[in-house]
């Protein structure tokens, strides 16, 4: 049996790390898995330490994820 390639693409950067969280809320309740990414450039360097903005969905929900984060 073949291992699936899950391959995650970067959909959203918010403001600040309580954003993130709030919108990985919000595309989790509509079933779209997402994850707050890794930022080890920023880092420490512009007062984000552990606390990550950029928002990552694995590949196939990518278009999904983007229209609903979608700022009007």
């Amino acid at each position: 049996m073949a291992k699936e390639n899950l391959k995650e693409v970067r959909v959203y950067t918010a403001e600040n790390s309580a954003i993130a969280e709030m919108l990985i809320e919000k595309l989790e309740n509509l079933n779209i898995p997402a994850r707050l990414g890794v930022e080890t450039a920023t880092s420490g360097v512009f007062g984000v330490p552990g606390g990550s903005r950029t928002i990552l969905v694995p590949e196939q929900f990518a278009k999904r994820a983007k229209e609903v984060l979608e700022i009007k």
